[in-house]
């Protein structure tokens, strides 16, 4: 069939234009090392990145417990998942496995359209959603398999819905509870970096914050314990998911995961729940959220803070009997003796006291009652007029403001006028407060279009768009302004720019579609048309791995000979596999292989080798999902034969060198923000502006390789060119970047082509304006504990870019300058890091310029002393050509 007969439907229902309200709303009802680095041979520097999955290594009953537990689970890849199929008045879903996927193929008034489901949300002990990526935009499946009753059904939200279809989008919001990190794209409502995640599901660093701050310093001051905290950061660990309220509104600059454990959310983000009126029974009406149950309960109320949702349920713990688990709990306490007609004390106290409701009766409902009843009754529905107040209190400054948008957001959905015209009053009397606050805004904009006065609505959306001019909801809200002004030019001018900012942002693209109609630009109309149709028609996530740029890489063995476990694997991750071999037994390449024959299989420790692989590769498929967490390194840590004794205290001390830290010495409250310390390494350099000038760099110096002293040349030319010239003995090394493709040659070997992470840490290396483009390079940034880099502290900043492996930025404290950078190349055994130190910085032409490089990699380092530096002189472009093959060796005499 047409692939645009099965949109057309979708055009015309989504051809009217609402406002958004998109301040904070939320949640409702590298590389290789390239360039210079590339050939260069580390200090002993081996270190694999930490994270959650390192947990297991210490804490391995809990970490098994957590396996279990339904927050482990909470979003993962789909797999084969179970068919069926759910018929609306309208239409036909069906759900079905294949080699290819998982599918849900839309039957429609004789269209079809078969979607591929990219993720499982939910742990599926009630019910299972789904989401699809459409060219890096996740959507949500109007399906859902509900467990109780070995069936799907529509999603909670599409009851009643006749035509339900695949374009609900999945904000940064939604994901915040369901995912373990998601890497949204700033300014858009639904788009995703590639992967959309770096941690799928739920990890450990949700409650109990940075695990790679515990590793490099590992006691307990360095990791959070809820337990142990003050109520309301403790209680906030499990609000951050199960308190949802009627709203969330995020703080000013702030985003939801700004989030860290150990702080109240309120430093993030300020819940807003149903209140009821004065002189009624509060208790009779429904409330939707664990958390709000259980404060209302009276076990909790009497126990004066002391009750809190970790004191029945253990994540790392999943009961095995249930019943008898939780009748401890309350035994623990209802010690007393029970009257003649209760049950006796091995009964189930849950079952009655705490009765469960079916998954299908909503979505984000509690689906045990929490109320904890003496004898339960049914909850009844709130009246129309009822209040919101904030669960708890932000910062006195924040109260009213946060209040006001709430007001708003929540009388948009309910179509409260009252609620709206209190929220607007609210911010009207904070505006010059919150001047800058593209947030408030958004939010009085919304109130006077709803209150059509849209001339009025128009100048808050353009001074929202003033403040926070690369978001898409703020173009899309500004032309719902104009449109109920009848300003159509104005309105398909806010709605062009949306486009161009998400070419995929459905609320924009369908009112323009319509808008162009009604100009009688057919051309217009139907050339976005066929851009959105193409998008949603696309089978999502398409298989296979993009490269950066260029061709794919061949497979290994079809570039190196006797491979024999890697097979299959891109033959450009083959040596950084061996590399992170070498680096994590503290070996060379000639422990395993025959110099210069390297596919021979004579030694013995290369046969040890594949075995371990093959071990380590089955321990990860078998124990962990198919997730690289079991590594060489893992046992290994650098030495040949891995510790078979554990270590008494003075000999652990004295192997790790680690000096011991005072138990009383706390880690910083409060630290500059990444952006902040980005802005201040620009000014530290000399500024943006002289920066900016910067258009062409010659450098030229010395290293010393294998004992021998050699001279480099760096050319560097914007934008992200670079060219590094190593005069070798044998003959030069070149390594090339020319903005698109990079390769490398060496003496007497043919000229490779750079792939993947290579190829992104060279177009690092190359941008002469790279700590101007920080910020727009990683979606992500951190920051980190600081740490010390010889006497003095650093400032880390962890960055993720695209899927890539973090890249650290380690800023010194007193002069804001780059001392340190760390990146890691992706290999099928592991990560293996680069560390490049900075150092000697000169003013060259206003810049602060480095004059030491120092590089390390596992096991070996080399630094460069740049002699001459010369800025802004002509390079010739044929210095960024690709390198010339080196001519065939002599066939002999």
């Amino acid at each position: 069939m047409d692939p645009k007969r099965g949109r057309r439907r979708l055009l015309g229902a989504l051809g009217v234009l609402v406002a958004t309200v998109s301040s904070g709303q939320g949640q409702s009802n590298n590389g290789a090392t390239a360039g210079f680095y590339a050939q260069v041979p580390a200090q002993h520097v081996v270190s694999e990145p930490a994270g959650a999955s390192r947990c297991q290594f210490c804490h391995p009953s809990q970490v098994e417990g957590y396996a279990r537990s339904t927050m482990a689970h909470s979003l993962r890849r789909a797999a084969q998942e179970p068919g069926g199929t759910v018929h609306t008045p309208d239409e036909k879903i069906t759900m079905y496995s294949s080699p290819t996927g998982y599918w849900q193929r839309l039957e429609s008034r004789g269209d079809v359209t078969n979607h591929r489901i990219d993720y499982v949300i939910g742990s599926g002990n009630h019910a299972s959603g789904y989401l699809l990526d459409l060219a890096g935009h996740l959507f949500q499946s109007p399906v859902a398999y509900y467990t109780s009753r070995h069936t799907y059904d529509l999603a909670p939200g599409y009851e009643g819905v006749a035509n339900p279809d695949f374009t609900r989008p999945i904000s940064e919001g939604c994901l915040f509870c369901h995912s373990g990190t998601a890497l949204h794209i700033p300014g858009t409502s639904n788009q995703y970096r590639s992967p959309a995640f770096s941690a799928e599901a739920i990890t450990c660093e949700r409650c109990h914050g940075s695990a790679e701050r515990h590793l490099n310093d590992p006691r307990a001051g360095t990791i959070i314990n809820p337990a142990k905290l003050e109520p309301a950061a403790r209680d906030s660990i499990c609000e951050q998911c199960h308190l949802l309220g009627v709203g969330r509104v995020l703080n000013p600059a702030k985003t939801f995961g700004d989030f860290r454990p150990g702080r109240p959310l309120e430093d993030v983000f300020t819940t807003y729940v149903n209140v009821s009126q004065k002189g009624t029974d509060a208790e009779k009406f429904k409330v939707i959220s664990h958390v709000e149950q259980l404060a209302r309960s009276t076990c909790a109320r009497k126990s004066h803070g002391q009750m809190w949702c970790g004191t029945c349920h253990d994540p790392h713990d999943k009961p095995v009997e249930p019943v008898e688990f939780f009748r401890s709990k309350c035994l623990s306490c209802h010690t007393e003796k029970f009257a003649s007609a209760h049950p006796g004390k091995q009964s189930n106290c849950i079952s009655c006291h705490m009765p469960r409701r079916d998954a299908k009766d909503g979505g984000h409902t509690a689906f045990t009652d929490h109320r904890i009843q003496r004898r339960p009754e049914g909850q009844q529905t709130l009246p129309e007029n009822t209040d919101i107040a904030a669960w708890r209190e932000p910062v006195p400054d924040l109260q009213k403001r946060n209040l006001g948008i709430a007001y708003v957001n929540v009388g948009a959905e309910r179509r409260s006028p009252p609620l709206v015209v209190r929220g607007y009053r609210m911010l009207t009397e904070v505006q010059a407060q919150f001047s800058t606050d593209s947030a408030v805004f958004t939010a009085m904009g919304t109130a006077l279009l709803l209150g059509k006065q849209s001339t009025e609505a128009e100048l808050a959306f353009e001074r929202a768009l003033q403040l926070d001019p690369e978001s898409v909801g703020g173009e899309t809200n500004a032309a719902s302004a104009y449109l109920e002004a009848g300003d159509i030019d104005r309105a398909v001018s806010h709605l062009e720019r949306a486009v161009t900012i998400d070419p995929l942002h459905l609320p924009a693209d369908m009112p323009l579609i319509d808008l162009y109609k009604r100009q009688g630009n057919v051309a217009k109309a139907a050339e976005l048309t066929g851009k959105v149709n193409a998008a949603m028609d696309r089978p999502s996530n398409q298989a296979g791995e993009r490269n950066s740029q260029g061709n794919p890489p061949a497979i290994a063995e079809a570039v190196f000979k006797n491979i024999q476990v890697l097979k299959g694997v891109s033959s450009d991750q083959l040596i950084p596999a061996m590399r992170f071999i070498t680096a994590s037994l503290g070996v060379k390449c000639n422990y395993c292989h025959v110099p210069d024959h390297f596919e021979k299989d004579d030694k013995k420790p290369k046969q040890i080798a594949r075995d371990m692989m093959r071990m380590m590769l089955a321990i990860d498929k078998d124990s962990f999902a198919g997730n690289r967490e079991v590594t060489c390194y893992s046992c290994h840590r650098g030495s040949l034969k891995p510790e078979g004794t554990p270590l008494v205290d003075d000999e652990v001390q004295s192997k790790s060198g680690a000096a011991a830290v005072p138990a009383e010495e706390k880690v910083p409250v409060s630290m500059p923000t990444a952006n902040a310390m980005i802005d201040a390494y620009i000014r530290a350099l000399g500024g943006a502006a002289a920066i900016e000038k910067l258009t062409t760099r010659e450098e030229s110096g010395s290293t010393t390789v294998s004992g021998q002293a050699i001279r480099i040349e760096v050319f560097d030319q914007d934008p992200d060119k670079q060219t590094v010239i190593r005069h070798l003995p044998a003959g030069d090394g070149v390594t090339v970047f020319n903005g698109h493709e990079g390769w490398s040659s060496m003496p007497g070997r043919a000229v490779r082509d750079m792939h993947g992470a290579e190829l992104d840490a060279a177009q690092m290396d190359a941008d002469l304006h790279f700590s101007l483009h920080i910020k727009q390079t990683f979606a992500e940034l951190r920051v980190e504990d600081p740490e010390n880099i010889g006497n003095r502290e650093a400032y880390v900043v962890s960055g993720t870019r695209q899927g890539q492996p973090a890249v650290k930025f380690y800023f010194d404290e007193q002069s804001g300058l780059l001392e340190r950078l760390v990146r890691y190349a992706s290999s099928p055994l592991g990560l293996v890091p680069t560390r490049i130190d900075y150092g000697d910085y000169r003013n060259v032409d206003g810049v602060e310029t480095p004059f030491r490089w120092t590089v390390a990699q596992p096991g070996e380092s080399s630094t460069f002393q740049v002699e001459q530096v010369r800025q802004n002189v002509p390079i010739d472009d044929a210095e960024f050509a690709k390198p010339s093959s080196p001519p065939p060796k002599p066939s002999g005499p």
